[in-house]
């Protein structure tokens, strides 16, 4: 019985050692199986915000250039409108002064007649001539 004591003995003594043995290569793996997680977390963290850095400068850059577009397009409509309303003033002010010329022309025309015709009523002793005695006579 004694050595049937003694091999129990020896054979929990040795359960135990491996026991021991197995949880420190479970510890051993489950430590580098961590690193390993770790190390591809990290990676993968790495990735990601590279992805989002590059995702954030294409976005910028194409907000940037829509800016520019939009800009662009706003500055020429305001330069159109700008050019067609200093167009619109120029002609009106080239009308006005037009009509201002042919007025004068009018004016002065009509001090020219106006004088002549004075002349002419002195010229006639006082004789002066009337539209509705010319009207008369064409009737």
């Amino acid at each position: 019985m004694n050595s049937l004591l003694t091999l129990a003995k020896d054979l929990e003594q040795k359960s135990k050692v491996q026991q021991q043995s197995t949880g420190e290569m479970l510890k051993a793996a489950f430590s580098e199986h961590e690193k390993s997680v770790r190390a591809e977390l990290s990676e993968s963290e790495k990735r990601i915000s590279a992805a989002i850095l590059d995702h954030d400068r294409k976005l910028s850059s194409a907000m940037s250039q829509r800016t520019k577009g939009m800009l662009r397009i706003v500055s020429q409509t305001w330069l159109t409108i700008v050019l067609v309303s200093v167009l619109l003033i120029a002609s009106s002010a080239a009308i006005l002064w037009w009509q201002s010329q042919q007025i004068l022309d009018n004016y002065t025309t009509i001090r020219e007649q106006k004088s002549t015709q004075a002349m002419l009523s002195e010229r006639n002793s006082g004789v002066q001539l009337s539209t509705a005695a010319i009207r008369d006579a064409a009737a």
